[in-house]
């Protein structure tokens, strides 16, 4: 046993009463919640309490970068203003120093029966304990006070209760309350974490969902009291399963807004493995019995079964033959080569292929260049679907053909023009990835991949090419952009009113982004709701309507019965045209794409594009030239790159994307919920042009409202 102290070097003095001071620097967000100084990650104990929504956050006292893990905590009667309070749960050292239990990422609950024994006595009856529920991390062997002995990078679940509404805390003399994985995975002793929790009525029982991480395995467990917990049953992996598994979240969601009807939701962050490098969020639907959760079929995605109908074109098997003698043209190093035995490929873990053929630029190292052709098809399906695997080097117009060039990309070509584009996710595990292409129904295409680069992890692997009505999807994302993760929903608020928050960054590079005193923001808080869309049910999500408190009069409105191809400025006035809602409606016009250029300049050498291409049948945000990023001085660079979300519409429908610029972030909604994209920009200089544009021609009926968003810390 050995005594505790706390880890943090320094406290604020006069927390949340210094935001005046620190609310002002470069990049600093003014409508989404930062701390106010130091490192942030992961939303942490979401719970509605008493008129008050609690906010604890993963927190580095000590500095910016990731370390030393405490919960943050803060306080709001709105979603959108927030009161800073003192550090909840301090990491703990020795008396020499050495940190013996980082508080990592889990829930928050409000144990209104008193099932925990945690309330104490007043003159009224009894108060009402919060109860934290969190993965102990334990980066030095020790014995804990209740007797555990602890392996040095053991994580274990843990609870500490508060009396007086989340202010001070006294962790459980029992803790661990689960000290190991379950039978069969007792060697995932430090990959076992993050644990939400919430009461299950039905049965009258705690539910607590954890991750044995790099099993991608749910474990769910049930409890009377918060403190002996059972082991009910497990799930997974499914759908996005080669990265860590983290942060689960299990919920219920009306159906169509009938209360009569409703599903559950398991919600889960992946880091690497997202739709984007590194991090990601995806969600499946399903049913939930208080000890079993069942996911609806429709949301499960066998990678080794493609749609009925489906038209292969190329699959790769035939790994004796060249690529010419499959009709596909090779310049460079891969003249006279052709694809390969995928178990022959000499990377590190190269995975989720069909069969055991796979095209691989991968074949000297990582120094063979060149490009390999497709023969001409004519488009005849809706969608081209195909696995991938790689380094993240995107296809960019804007260096494509130059001797900036660093593509590993594939793509489609149509009348001489890339009109789609995938390159790897820095990963060697082979994931589906889909295009839209019923906008090019009836036209010639052809496929190229292409490889100019041979800088680290500069190599491509692509299988089974296919031509299909439907596309085939590896899972269900809760957001298209790169920058949220780990999101969780409140407890304590009604079905019909479920609100979530993420972590507005990418693990890829989180802890380098440009900011000084402070690292990191949350996204604007959405509430979330289960909505059919084009025959399938979806997770649908809007900002919370609180945040129209911050929202200026109008300060610009005009509609276009058809707007001209080309670009229209959008007077805004400072400092709104770096913070606004931007609500943009439009439809079909003889044009292929219409948006919005946010942050430009006169030349546009500096700007963040947000828009809808008809062809493609997606919304995109695209920050290749949204300011710095130099940030990230390694390769492959994960930061720049171009977003999409696949959206199919009819050429008829009134299309609206609602666009919330704050000074570092964009986030983007289209109309229904079904979209939502977010991502972090970082102007180089205050240009802050606001531009409406329409490309190859008009686009009709459109509208577009702009109104500014005050600071919440003003």
């Amino acid at each position: 046993m050995v005594a505790l102290a706390t880890c943090v070097f320094a406290v604020l003095v006069g927390f949340g009463h210094l935001a005046r001071a620190y609310y002002t620097e470069e990049y600093r967000p003014q409508f989404h919640f930062s701390p106010e100084m130091n490192w942030m990650n992961d939303p942490n104990g979401l719970v509605y309490h008493d008129g008050e929504y609690h906010l604890f956050y993963q927190y580095n006292p000590n500095g910016t970068t990731w370390g030393f893990m405490s919960w943050g905590h803060a306080v709001s009667t709105d979603l959108v203003h927030w009161e800073h309070l003192p550090i909840a749960l301090e990491c703990e050292s020795d008396s020499t120093g050495n940190v013996l239990e980082m508080f990592f990422s889990g829930s928050a609950v409000v144990d209104v029966d008193n099932t925990s024994g945690f309330a104490v006595k007043t003159k009224k009856g009894h108060t009402t304990p919060m109860v934290a529920i969190y993965t102990s991390n334990y980066p030095t062997a020790h014995t804990e006070p209740g007797g555990a002995v602890i392996r040095e990078g053991q994580q274990s679940q843990s609870i500490a209760y508060s009396n007086d509404n989340g202010l001070s805390w006294t962790q459980y003399e029992g803790n661990p309350v689960i000290e190991s994985p379950p039978p069969g995975y007792e060697d995932q002793w430090n990959q076992f974490r993050d644990p939400y929790v919430f009461w299950h009525k039905q049965t009258s029982k705690w539910i607590m969902v954890a991750f044995l991480a790099m099993k991608q395995k749910l474990l769910i467990y049930s409890s009377t009291n918060l403190k002996n917990w059972s082991l009910e049953s497990l799930f997974g992996p499914e759908n996005a399963r080669f990265g860590q598994w983290e942060c689960p979240s299990l919920f219920p969601l009306y159906v169509d807004g009938q209360i009569s009807n409703q599903k559950w939701v398991l919600m889960m962050a992946i880091n690497p493995g997202g739709l984007v490098p590194a991090s990601g969020t995806q969600y499946i639907i399903g049913e939930f019995d208080g000890s079993t959760f069942v996911p609806d079929q429709a949301d499960i995605y066998d990678p080794t079964q493609i749609p009925s109908g489906s038209i292969v074109f190329q699959d790769f098997e035939s790994t004796t033959s060249t690529f010419e003698d499959l009709g596909w043209t090779a310049t460079g190093d891969f003249v006279g080569l052709g694809p390969r035995q995928a178990s022959t490929v000499d990377v590190w873990d190269i995975r989720g292929y069909l069969g055991t053929g796979v095209f691989t630029t991968y074949l000297f190292g990582d120094i063979a260049t060149g490009t390999v052709t497709s023969p001409t098809f004519t488009i005849t399906k809706d969608y081209i679907s195909f696995m991938i695997a790689g380094g993240s080097y995107p296809y960019n117009p804007l260096t494509a053909g130059t001797p900036d060039d660093n593509q590993v990309s594939f793509s489609l070509v149509v009348n001489g023009e890339i009109v789609h584009s995938q390159t790897g996710g820095n990963s060697e595990a082979l994931v589906w990835r889909s295009w839209n292409v019923a906008g090019y129904v009836g036209q010639d295409a052809h496929l190229v991949i292409t490889d100019v680069n041979t800088g680290p992890f500069a190599h491509i692997h692509v299988d089974e090419i296919i031509f299909s009505d439907t596309p085939k999807d590896e899972a269900n994302w809760v957001d298209y952009g790169p920058d949220y993760y780990a999101a969780v929903p409140f407890n304590g608020l009604p079905t019909g009113d479920r609100v979530a928050i993420g972590w507005m960054n990418n693990w890829a590079y989180a802890q380098n982004i440009p900011t000084t005193t402070w690292r990191s923001a949350m996204s604007i808080p959405r509430k979330m709701s289960l909505k059919t869309i084009n025959n399938k049910l979806k997770l649908v999500q809007q900002p919370v309507s609180t945040l129209s408190s911050l929202y200026t009069r109008t300060l610009y409105s005009r509609t276009y019965k058809s707007l001209l191809s080309g670009q229209t400025n959008v007077p805004v006035p400072a400092p709104y045209n770096t913070r606004m809602k931007l609500t943009l409606k439009f439809s079909r016009g003889t044009g292929s794409q219409v948006g919005v250029i946010l942050r430009s300049n006169s030349t546009n050498s500096q700007e963040t594009v947000v828009g809808y291409d008809f062809l493609g049948q997606y919304v995109f945000v695209d920050r290749f030239k949204s300011g710095d990023n130099a940030f990230v001085t390694w390769q492959p660079n994960p930061y720049p790159g171009r977003f999409v979300a696949t959206m199919p519409t009819k050429p008829t429908d009134l299309i609206t994307l609602n666009i919330f610029l704050d000074s570092s972030s964009v986030e983007v909604f289209d109309g229904l919920g079904q979209v939502a994209i977010t991502s972090q920009i970082f102007p180089l200089d205050d240009s802050a042009d606001v531009k409406l544009y329409s490309v190859g021609g008009t686009a009709r009926s459109v509208s577009v409202v702009v109104n500014g968003v005050k600071s919440a810390w003003t």
